[in-house]
């Protein structure tokens, strides 16, 4: 989704990127890309749920099937980062629509991904803090 982005900043994150590159160990960037995307596993069944829902009408095109904004909100990952998504270019294009509003076309915003993490921050925080200590610990017993 284009647009601002809600995030969370990690202290002594740009430092455990930097050393992760130096050190070159692909299991370690697996195991941080993994606490980061549990992390943020914490948000999606909020963001799905907060989703505008609408029922299928006798008007509406047969092939209209509604949840699929729903169903196509999910989590992305990487080493550095992770982001929640909500709709994809072919099966649900109208995501931005629906989440930053069409003025032009009188659809109003409805910031469902946004709600969701404010609601659930201080979970994705311990999640997070806890996963990675984790990892960092599972790394440096060994």
């Amino acid at each position: 989704m284009a647009g601002s982005r809600f995030s969370v900043q990690v202290e002594g994150l740009n430092q455990l990127k930097r050393t992760l590159r130096q050190l070159k160990d692909k299991d370690l960037s697996k195991a941080v890309r993994q606490a980061n995307k549990d992390a943020a596993e914490v948000v999606r069944p909020d963001a799905q749920r907060g989703v505008p829902q609408r029922t299928r009408t006798p008007k509406d095109n047969k092939k209209y099937r509604p949840g699929k904004l729903a169903r196509s909100v999910k989590v992305v990952a990487s080493a550095n980062s992770a982001a929640i998504k909500a709709g994809t270019a072919s099966r649900a294009p109208y995501a931005g629509a629906i989440h930053f509003g069409y003025p032009k076309r009188g659809i109003k915003p409805n910031r469902f991904l946004y709600r969701a993490m404010a609601r659930n921050s201080a979970e994705v925080s311990q999640t997070y803090e806890r996963e990675i200590s984790a990892v960092l610990r599972k790394k440096l017993e060994n």
